[in-house]
Formats: structure tokens, C-alpha cells, sequence
């Protein structure tokens, strides 16, 4: 996909199976902007600076012509980067003001590593299988340079000018509560971060302390996106892809049939979290991605609860279930 002024730089990432993630560099004059930037530590011998750098070199620019950074969502894999990259140019970034969740999380690992213990004992987890899906972060912390927040927070609405050409910012929370997508009308192009991707549904994750009802609000920004009737996509992961409408679909549908599925493992009896995840998801997905299988559960139980069609109740040992009220949806 050739597009005037806009060049996507793959850079590595190799952590918990994203191989890449997508920097995209929007000319803008004498200078550019960068949409996402990677992470800091991108392995044995490299730095995730130089690789920018090798990629702006090969795309005709210098690290020093950077001026600006947006970021779509401040997950490390988009976000790492950041900080040294303003300490090396002078750039300003740019994300939005629900960040700061983030940030407050990355300068308090340990606080958000015992909430997330916390939220998977609760929901019956067992203490053995915690390291591997309530510690996670611990596994993304060397790859983040620095925390630094926003120097202009955006909250959707905004139009960026950049190379005398119009980004709206459209607040699309749901795989993250901070996530945005720039949109161009005159390219009819969207860059989506996480938002839509090829290929994989965009994991939605329930955190304690973040959006209640996540999934509701991913479903709400897919709708967002959907009424723009945009030509193609720039994602944060994969390759640029069109036919817009028929990808949007298909992730619909993958949400609502789990969805659905969700519901109806609870109407078949009160069960935990880990009993409708082990039951919903494939051996495959609960062997590699346990984790994401468990946050997602969370985030539909909550758009159900959000409705009012399912309740928890503590047992004896203290771990929630969940059970049907019998309203109708």
C-alpha cells in the first residue's frame, strides 16, 4: 500500500509471541511524525533506537527530523521507546489523557502485579498457575525505557495537521482504555494501533481500576470506525489491509459468538472465571495464551453483568461465581 508521505517501519519486538510492531512516519516539512514506536531492548547486540534509526535512514530520514510521537495505546510495545526518543530529539508525544492508567501501572509494577494476583485468586485461579498469568508485566518491564506522559494530552475530537494534511483522533477505548486511531479523510485510511488488526480478533481485557465494562467499549468504538467507511487500514500489527467493512464484521461476530457462549456456560450453572475460560477457549489458546483467554472471560463477564444478566456470589472458599438472574437480554 503506497500512500504520499506515509512509510511503515516493521520493528522487532519478540516478546510473548508479537514478533513486530508497525512504527508508521508521517512527513510533516522539514520534520515527521512517528505513529507508535516500539520498544527500548530489541535483543542480544541491539537497541530499539538504532534500529529507528537504521529504518528512518533506509526511508530517507535522520532521528533528528522526528518532532512529534503519537501513540495509540501506551502498551510497552508501542510506547517503550518514547521516553528516549524525546530525550535524544527533543520531540513532544502525544496520547491520550487516559494514559496515565498506564503510566501510574509502569511506575508501580509490583502495585499492579499483586492487583492482578489479587483479581485471578479471586475468581479461582490456583496459586501455582499465577506466575504465568498474573505476572506479565514483569516480562515487558526491561523492554520500557522510561515512563513519561503525555506533553499533549489528547481526548478525541482533535485534528492534527501534519504535512498539510487533516488526522482527526478518535477515542477508541477497549483493547485499551487510553487507545486512539487517526483517522484521514482525504486518504479514506485509518491508522488503527491495536483497534483492528488482520488476521487476530484484538484481545479485550477486563483490569481492575481501568474501564468496567471494556468490551461494551470496544464494540461501541468498532462502531466508531465502522460509520467512517474507510478504504484501508494501517495497523499496529501485520500488513496494511482494505476490504474495512468485511474484517469489522468478522471480528463482530467473533466477539458476540464468545459472547454468547459466555452466557450460556453460566445459565448452565453457577461456575468461576477459570471454569467458563477452560470450557469457551481452545486447549490451544489456554496452553499458549492462558492469560488473555482469562482477561477477555473477565471483560465479557462484565458487559453481562453490565446488563444485568449475570451475578456473582462468593463460596466458602471465598473464590466469585457466577450465575444466570434470568433476565432476558
Amino acid at each position: 500500500m503506497n500512500l504520499p508521505g506515509v512509510t511503515r517501519l516493521p520493528l522487532p519486538i519478540g516478546v510473548h509471541g508479537i514478533e513486530t510492531v508497525n512504527c508508521y512516519v508521517l512527513a510533516d516539512g522539514d520534520a515527521v511524525t512517528l505513529v507508535d514506536c516500539g520498544i527500548w531492548r530489541a535483543g542480544p547486540g541491539e537497541d530499539g533506537l538504532t534500529i529507528l534509526r537504521q529504518g528512518l535512514q533506509s526511508a530517507g530520514y535522520a532521528l533528528s527530523d522526528v518532532s512529534r510521537i503519537v501513540v495509540t495505546h501506551a502498551h510497552i510495545d508501542h510506547y517503550g521507546l518514547a521516553g528516549q526518543i524525546m530525550e535524544t530529539t527533543g520531540a513532544q508525544l502525544w496520547m491520550h489523557a487516559l494514559t496515565d492508567l498506564d503510566c501510574e501501572k509502569y511506575r508501580h509494577p509490583d502495585t499492579a502485579i499483586a492487583r492482578s494476583r489479587d483479581t485471578y485468586t479471586d475468581h479461582g485461579l490456583p496459586p501455582e498457575d499465577l506466575p504465568e498469568v498474573a505476572h506479565s508485566l514483569q516480562d515487558w518491564m526491561p523492554y520500557l525505557h522510561s515512563v513519561v506522559e503525555a506533553s499533549t494530552r489528547l481526548r478525541g475530537g482533535e485534528t492534527l495537521s501534519i504535512g498539510g494534511r487533516d488526522w482527526e483522533v478518535i477515542h477508541t477505548p477497549g483493547h485499551s482504555t487510553g487507545h486512539v486511531c487517526l483517522w484521514s479523510p482525504e486518504l479514506k485510511v485509518v491508522l488503527s494501533g491495536d483497534h483492528l488488526l488482520p488476521g487476530v480478533t484484538p484481545p479485550v481485557t477486563f483490569e481492575r481500576g481501568f474501564d468496567s465494562d471494556p468490551l461494551r467499549s470496544y464494540l461501541e468504538s468498532l462502531q466508531r470506525i465502522e460509520k467512517l467507511r474507510p478504504a484501508s487500514v494501517l495497523p499496529g500489527h501485520g500488513t496494511p489491509f482494505g476490504d474495512v467493512q468485511r474484517r469489522i464484521e468478522a471480528i463482530l461476530r467473533n466477539k458476540l459468538r464468545r459472547l454468547a457462549a459466555i452466557r450460556q456456560a453460566v445459565e448452565d450453572g453457577p461456575v468461576t472465571v477459570v471454569q467458563i475460560a477452560d470450557r469457551v477457549f481452545t486447549p490451544v489458546m489456554l496452553q499458549h495464551q492462558r492469560r488473555y483467554a482469562l482477561a477477555e472471560t473477565l471483560a465479557h463477564i462484565a458487559y453481562l453483568r453490565s446488563d444485568g444478566l449475570i451475578e456473582r456470589r462468593i463460596r466458602p472458599d471465598g473464590v466469585y461465581e457466577w450465575y444466570a438472574t434470568g433476565r432476558e437480554a
